[in-house]
């Protein structure tokens, strides 16, 4: 499944074999600039790790007919092609030196081959296709520190996991649970569409560094198109209950934060989600069932993903609405639209705007090591979004959004 050999020999030159991070270095530059240039440089780190991350997504996954049938069998999960991979730390000399190479591997790809296929509705040829040109970094999109790419056509993001306590508890607890969740309940839930979890155990200098992320997530961006509306008539939320202390919110005076600050913080609404009563009930049910699975599995401080459209820039009748742009809409077959027609797009009830909308950033479990210094030392401040219990946050999760609603 993951020979080196078929990794390192892709044809595309985005995809060329990298050994040694000097291979990205310009061979004119003197030796002190080729040694302390990859500390300081983000184009190199971008360049390699994109090389990297796309290397790795376009090398074809060697899938038997015994696992392309919608039904799971028990052929599907004994496989371990089916499971979150075991944290076990490994050595390589190729990579054990570098500050940004790496080698990564697909976790759980045949899970996710399964998930893209029959529950997202996502053509794997269409999704491959998203791989074989370069990424576009972006930035400024929260406080994690994590990089962001994005596919050429925006329809697909990939997000490090630069926290350890959350990338120990996807692969431990959360890859498995919400593959099953998914399974479950298939296009009936807004929490976030993972589409690949790439991941590398290797012992590397980067990431000793805490300069090269090991883990990334690859999901579906469901607010393309958002900066394509004349006069700036589109916007977005990042929706979280308003009565948690935060402290870079509520302690650092506005002046002394940074844009990058700013952005990172949840917002406050300020004009009402308008729907019809079928619509909010709808709504209403999918959030309570997906929220008491992540109560559940223990998270805390995950946000609600709101993007808010000029109706002209859709088209169809009734609950199928279809982007008009050039990013097509992952589902052709029609299959599952009414259910996921929150995350597709939803008419507002007075027929002026279409809502995307998805649950985001459910990492955050308070079982890790940091949660619990965080909650030791939340004693002596307010309660705070990172020190609350999973019930409480999923409640005051709920009345936020009862009050967002408008109901016509």
């Amino acid at each position: 499944m993951h020979s080196r050999d078929d990794e390192h020999d892709h044809p595309d030159p985005v995809e060329q074999p990298q050994h040694y991070d000097w291979g990205e270095l310009d061979t004119n530059k003197c030796l002190t600039a080729r040694v302390f240039l990859p500390f300081f440089s983000t184009q190199y780190k971008t360049n390699v790790t994109m090389r990297c991350l796309l290397r790795c997504l376009s090398t074809s996954l060697p899938i038997d007919d015994d696992f392309t049938s919608t039904e799971i069998t028990p052929l599907h999960l004994d496989s371990p092609l089916w499971k979150s991979p075991p944290i076990r730390k490994t050595w390589d000399a190729t990579t054990f030196l570098s500050l940004y190479h790496a080698h990564f591997h697909r976790a759980a790809p045949l899970l996710f081959h399964h998930l893209r296929q029959h529950i997202y509705h996502l053509p794997e040829s269409a999704y491959q296709s998203q791989f074989t040109q370069p990424l576009n970094p972006i930035s400024n999109l929260g406080l994690s520190g994590s990089l962001f790419f994005l596919t050429q056509d925006k329809s697909i993001i990939i997000k490090s996991l630069n926290r350890s306590f959350e990338y120990t508890f996807l692969h431990t607890a959360m890859l498995d649970a919400l593959g099953h969740y998914f399974l479950t309940h298939e296009s009936a839930t807004l929490i976030a569409r993972i589409t690949d979890v790439l991941y590398t155990f290797d012992h590397r200098f980067g990431a000793w560094l805490g300069i090269s992320p090991s883990h990334y997530i690859v999901m579906e961006n469901i607010l393309t198109g958002l900066d394509e509306s004349e006069e700036g008539r589109c916007r977005k939320w990042d929706l979280k209950p308003q009565n948690f202390f935060e402290p870079t919110r509520d302690l650092v005076p506005d002046d002394l934060k940074t844009e990058q600050a700013k952005s990172g913080l949840a917002d406050a609404l300020d004009e009402p989600i308008v729907l019809t009563k079928r619509d909010r009930d709808d709504l209403i049910a999918i959030l309570e069932r997906d929220l008491e699975f992540l109560e559940q599995m223990g998270t805390i401080d995950y946000s609600l993903l709101l993007g808010r459209y000029p109706v002209e820039m859709f088209k169809g009748e009734g609950g199928t609405l279809e982007w008009g742009g050039d990013a097509a809409a992952a589902d052709t077959s029609g299959k599952g639209r009414w259910e996921e027609r929150f995350v597709k797009g939803v008419r507002s009830g007075d027929g002026k705007w279409v809502y995307r909308m998805t649950v985001l950033d459910w990492l955050w479990n308070v079982e890790r090591l940091r949660p619990k210094v965080m909650k030791t030392a939340g004693k002596l401040l307010p309660e705070q979004t990172v020190t609350t219990e999973p019930g409480r946050y999923r409640r005051e999760f709920m009345k936020m959004m009862d009050e967002y609603i408008k109901v016509v």
